[in-house]
């Protein structure tokens, strides 16, 4: 097929980057120990709740070890023997911490789709379906990033607002301003989120105002990847950042370097030729790719009159090269037998937007016949077709279109499709998630050796929505916070062993 890598097929994993593999140490570093309740979801309807866990972190923010059952006394400089082997003796420096009394710790939500610059007009223009609110809201607001000092304010509170509510990794849409993208990925990094960040490309119907030619859509995207690149390998001390963004660039960041992302906006947008530009890029660099695919019914329509020599819409990815295991699809709510088929064969996968789609009335995407049918699902919040930034609103929507789909829609044959579990819907905002970015060591879980992403909950913090009662365990506690909680709740997020977010300690830790 013309433009698809050659010398690899198309099934084949894909190993990581060099600059996403990360070093190797042994078990004589344990810079961190934390107490209390660990939950996570290692497997799609598997949730592991450990009480009286103990969770150590290694100096490089890994995973050491990740126990339940331990009462013993702690202290820096003593002795924790692990049943699974072994004894760590804790340094003097090492920081125990204990969870709040009903609270626990959780992997670092990941949110797979969503759109930094739209987050000024969040709550704006849901009268309109997605094509006039494109068109309306998305291209104007947009096109005001190429103001660095608006577009440094925007991405700061986009960020700010995402970390907050948990979210530890993002993958962000910027806009078609590079410098914009590039200081985006700083911003991230400096406040400490595991960042993904994509300029835009745009080369057809689009306003003039908005719009790129092919050459400089492509040019400009190759000076926005190596400029993250070359931010990656000096650590992001000295990069520029726009003043009004808050973020010091003269201070080491406190989180990872952000990862560069191939966005093409979407078919209508992009021509063959700069489809293919862009599919060579990312091979190059063997870096994500992401955009959307059948969001909505006209947007279809639309595709098909613009290639009606090409089988599908996906066909449209898939033909320049820019479908594999490294891609991540926006939406994809009206997918056909043959195109679920052709993205499970590449290894591609959806970031499902329940509530982007029910409020620019899209439509509502079947998950279980995707995980049925063995294609790899995520979450993402869509902002602003969404209109929060919360990974737990995310949860909460793709719970209730799952069973809207059991009553709407009929198994082929007869019978009805199973709603998602409340452990898999968690599960598609971590675990799932996670594995969809292709960072080593990112697995969305408390495996020994993962990257230490997470969230501690505090179910009975000040003006926490929800209450707990007697007899409200573990699990009675996790569930409320999946249906009930939001920001309000979250203690502490750490990203990379880092404490990058502390709610009594005035929101950030320092920069």
């Amino acid at each position: 097929e013309r433009g698809r890598r050659e010398g690899r097929p198309a099934g084949d994993r894909v190993p990581p980057p060099r600059h996403l593999i990360m070093p190797k140490r042994p078990l004589d570093d344990v810079v961190l120990v934390i107490r209390g309740t660990v939950i996570d979801s290692p497997e799609l309807t598997t949730l592991r709740v450990r009480t009286h866990a103990v969770l150590g972190v290694r100096a490089i923010g890994t995973v050491a070890f990740c126990e339940e059952g331990h009462t013993e006394p702690l202290s820096p400089g003593s002795s924790l023997v692990l049943r699974e082997g072994g004894e760590v003796v804790l340094s003097r420096g090492c920081v125990i911490r204990d969870l709040p009394a009903r609270g626990f710790l959780c992997p670092g939500l990941v949110d797979t789709h969503t759109h930094a610059p739209q987050f000024s007009f969040t709550g704006i223009g849901y009268d309109l379906q997605l094509l006039d609110w494109l068109n309306k809201y998305t291209f104007p607001s947009e096109a005001k990033f190429k103001d660095a000092a608006f577009a440094a304010r925007v991405c700061r509170n986009a960020v700010a607002r995402t970390l907050r509510n948990g979210t530890t990794s993002c993958m962000y849409f910027a806009t078609i301003h590079t410098d914009a993208a590039l200081q985006l990925g700083r911003i991230a990094s400096g406040m400490g989120q595991r960042a993904f960040v994509g300029k835009v490309n745009m080369d057809r119907n689009a306003p003039e105002s908005y719009c790129e030619t092919t050459a400089d859509s492509l040019a400009e995207t190759e000076r926005f990847v190596e400029g993250m690149l070359s931010d990656a390998e000096s650590g992001g001390r000295g990069a520029e950042v726009e003043p009004s963004s808050g973020v010091c660039s003269e201070c080491a960041p406190l989180g990872p370097a952000a990862q560069p992302v191939i966005t093409p906006r979407f078919v209508p947008t992009c021509s063959a030729e700069l489809m293919e530009g862009l599919a060579r890029i990312a091979a190059r660099h063997q870096l994500l790719v992401t955009s959307h695919i059948s969001e909505n019914a006209g947007e279809i329509e639309w595709v098909k009159s613009l290639h009606p020599a090409k089988e599908s819409y996906a066909a449209c990815y898939d033909y320049p090269g820019l479908l594999g295991r490294r891609t991540v699809l926006a939406h994809g709510v009206y997918l056909g037998e043959s195109e679920r088929a052709l993205l499970k064969s590449r290894g591609a996968s959806v970031s499902h937007c329940p509530l982007s789609n029910m409020m620019l009335r899209s439509g509502m995407l079947n998950v279980r016949r995707l995980l049925d049918e063995g294609v790899a699902v995520s979450l993402g919040t869509d902002v602003s077709g969404g209109a929060s930034p919360s990974m737990l609103q995310s949860i909460r929507e793709a719970l209730k279109v799952s069973n809207l789909v059991s009553l709407a829609e009929g198994r082929p044959g007869g019978g009805m499709w199973e709603p998602l579990s409340f452990t898999e819907a968690f599960h598609l905002a971590t675990a799932a998630g996670a594995r969809s970015l292709g960072v080593d060591g990112l697995t969305g879980d408390f495996s020994t050796g993962s990257l230490f992403d997470a969230v501690v909950v505090d179910p009975e913090a000040p003006a926490s929505p929800f209450e707990l009662y007697e007899g409200d365990g573990a699990l009675a506690s996790f569930e409320k916070w999946m249906q009930l909680g939001d920001d309000r709740n979250t203690a502490e997020v750490y990203v990379q062993g880092s404490r990058v977010f502390a709610l009594k300690e005035g929101l950030w830790t320092s920069r």
